[in-house]
Parts: C-alpha cells; structure tokens; sequence
C-alpha cells in the first residue's frame, strides 16, 4: 500500500523537448535508414534524466514514437494507465562521527531518522525483538539477491516474501543492505537494490562491500540516516498500432521505458527504432494490404517494478490473447559489437521453418540461447509462441551497461537495428504462405 509522498502531476523541472516529427518517408527506401534509426534513438535518449513510467521524459517519448507511427499511417491507440513514479536526491548513513553514502532504492519513500544500527545476516536475526525504530543493515545472505517486489504479477518467491514481510512488522526506521552487484536481474546497477518496491513500507537503501567497514564495526552504536526520495502516483501509456485482422495476429513489442537514471540507447531505444523502421517498411503507402494481422506494441514497464505496461496490455488483451499466432520482442538488440541474436520459443516446426527460411542468408543475425528477462517470457513461460531479438552478448551487457548512465547512443550500431526491422519485413508476408 502506498503510504507516503502520494501526489498527482509530473515533476517540477521538466526534461528539454524530444523533438518535432522526423521525416520518414519510407517510400523512398532501399535508400538509407541507419541515420534515420540514429536519429530515432538519440531523440529518445535525449529524455532528461530518463524514461521512467510516470515521469515527464517517458510522457515526451511516448507521444514522440506515437507520432512516428501515426505519420507512417498506422492507426494508433494511446492506452493510459497507472503506476508509481519516483525520484531522489541521494542519502547518507552517520555513525561514529563518520558517514558513507547510502543509494536509495528505486520506487522506496524518505527518511530522516535516528535509531541504534542492527545488522542482521541471518533469518533467526530478523526475529529480534529491538528492530523497532532501529536503522537495519542487511548483510551476507540475506543481501544476497534482489527480492521479489510485492506485487510483481509475473513471478514470485514464497521465501522472498515472507523476509519482506518480516521486516515491515519489524517495523525499523530504515532498512539498509550491503550489496554489489547482480547482473542477471540488476544490470550494470553498483550497488543493486535489494528491495526495489513501490509497495513495501519502509525507506530502503543500499551500501557498496567496499564502503561497508562503518557499518560492520558499529553494531549497535546511534546513527543517523537519512534518504532523500519520494513518491507518488502517475500515469503512463502503451502505444498500440495495429493493421489487418486482429485475430491470429503478429504482435512486435520493444519497451520504451527505462530504469531511473539510465537513457536506455541499447536497452531499448534500439528497440523502439525496430518498431519505427518495420512500421515504414509495412506502412500502408508500401503495403496498402497486409494478409494477416499486424500489431505495433510500444510498451512502458519492463524496467518498472511492477510492468505496470505490460499488465495493461494483458488486461486489454485478456479474452483475445490466443489471437496472438506469434509473439515478437526486441530487447536489448543492437550493441556495437556482436551481432543480433534472436530465440524462439514454443513454435511448431512449420513456423520455425518458416522463420529460419525469413533470416537465412542475414550475416547481422544468429541464432542464440534461450533469455527470458524481459517481454516475451509473458508468452513464453506460458507454452505459447514468442521469439525475442537481442544481442549476443546479452551476458556482457548485463554486466556492463543495462540500466546504466553508460548505456548511451554511441554503444548502439544502427545497421543492426536496421537489420532487424529488414528481417521482419521478411517474416511477416511469408506468415500467410
């Protein structure tokens, strides 16, 4: 339950313009598009700070690539929802005359407070009867992975939730967690957040091993905390575009938010350019028909705690998913070096043949292992048919630059993206074949 710093409205100080319409004139290719998929996702990352759900540069994004796609003449729907935005201004942990800085969690409330410092490594400890009032520090194995948000619709862990509970009957001022880093869930984010949740009760943060000494030599002395966060209910919007029947349709996702912080150039602006492209390759000038049902989903809530985004569109989706022939979703695709690797999942062999027969002959294209962070696990995990584009060396970017301040424009190569929305275009008119 959100408690605390609810507000309606976008933050004071707005992020500078996106940008008016770019032309995209599709009608002129095969001339080329790789300035064109540049420009795309230098405008989107041009959102100051970010695209986070909620906030005022995701709302300039959206409305952008809604744009793009109505100039291409694609109908589109804009499909409003709720969810938590966020923001902060750092924190700070002051014990023994000293002090380190404190990350806060994402989507976590604010504090000022005083109380003795608990530090809890183990289940037993989290029963102790002084927690109340008191700054908890989180150490050794319970820090040792991110724990599962609250409401997180898609999976969950009984474990998970019961130290989440635990610890807001507890009731401590603050809750603090001795972290590095988890790239498989957490990206290049140092230290991770242990409690990423717009729903848990208490003001959460983090600290780095290597600035941890303070902590772990001051067990039980007074200390001051303060984390400086807030906040508050919003709205964001999935754009929608679709083209032919709706049912046994195809549909093409790619996320256009980010996580706090991070301008998102491979994760995923690269993505959203994908969709812009394949919206002008398949563009009604182009294509004045197309034989079997095309939808465009732009959608905002991959990087939010709780995929505000994609619940919505399963909400709108709820009776019609099994229209879905194919699930299509380009995440992370597009890094500089490497090549795109796509995976499929849950398809019949006619049309993964089909498929294969689409991309044979593309040396911008591999096929890789199965990932399922990110869209179209919603399918996958399901036994219903998806297949994801990404890079291959998803691993490395994890490790590196997903949801970093690093993941800028200049890491993504536009002929992959390119490459990407060509292959598409390949797919999608041998589907009635």
């Amino acid at each position: 339950m959100l408690r605390e710093h609810l507000r309606d409205g976008a933050d004071a100080a707005g992020p500078q313009a996106i940008g008016t319409l770019v032309d995209m004139n599709m009608s002129t290719w095969p001339g080329d598009p790789q300035p064109l998929a540049s420009e795309i996702i230098t405008r989107l990352c041009s959102a100051i700070p970010d695209r986070r759900p909620g906030g005022p540069g995701n709302a300039q994004a959206t409305e952008y690539v809604a744009d793009l796609l109505s100039g291409l003449g694609w109908p589109v729907e804009q499909r409003e929802f709720t969810c938590v935005d966020w923001r902060t201004d750092g924190g700070a942990l002051a014990v023994g005359g000293s002090s380190i800085d404190v990350t806060p969690s994402p989507y976590g409330c604010g504090v000022s407070a005083a109380g003795p410092l608990r530090i809890l490594r183990s289940r037993d400890d989290v029963q102790r009867p002084d927690l109340g009032g008191a700054v908890v520090v989180l150490d050794g194995d319970l820090a040792a992975e991110p724990l599962t948000p609250k409401a997180y619709p898609f999976y969950g862990s009984d474990d998970h939730s019961a130290l989440i509970g635990e610890l807001e009957s507890a009731a401590p001022a603050a809750v603090l967690a001795i972290t590095g880093r988890y790239p498989a869930l957490c990206g290049a984010l140092d230290p991770f957040p242990l409690i990423e949740d717009g729903d848990f009760a208490i003001p959460t943060g983090n600290v780095r091993p290597e600035d941890s000494a303070l902590i772990l030599g001051n067990d039980g002395e007074s200390c001051e905390v303060e984390i400086r966060s807030e906040r508050w209910i919003a709205t964001a919007r999935n754009i929608v575009a679709s083209r032919g029947p709706r049912s046994s349709r195809l549909t093409v996702a790619a996320h256009i938010d980010t996580k706090p912080g991070t301008p998102g150039a491979v994760d995923n602006a690269a993505g959203v350019a994908a969709v812009a492209l394949l919206a002008g390759l398949l563009s009604p000038t182009r294509h004045p028909s197309l034989d079997v049902g095309l939808e465009l989903l732009v959608v905002n809530g991959e990087d939010h705690y709780a995929a505000p985004g994609e619940v919505a569109w399963l909400s709108d989706n709820e009776h019609t998913l099994d229209d879905v022939a194919l699930f299509i979703n380009i995440d992370g695709a597009g890094y500089r070096v490497g090549r795109t690797a796509y995976s499929t999942y849950n398809v019949p062999a006619a049309v993964q043949s089909r498929i294969e027969a689409a991309f044979e002959g593309r040396d911008d294209l591999i096929q890789g292992p199965d990932w399922y962070q990110s869209d179209h696990a919603i399918f996958a995990l399901q036994g219903r048919p998806a297949l994801a584009f990404t890079t291959e060396h998803v691993d490395e970017m994890l490790e590196s630059l997903f949801h970093a301040p690093t993941d800028t424009p200049d890491k993504v190569d536009a002929a992959l993206v390119v490459g990407i929305a060509g292959a598409l275009e390949e797919l999608v008119p041998r589907w009635s074949t």
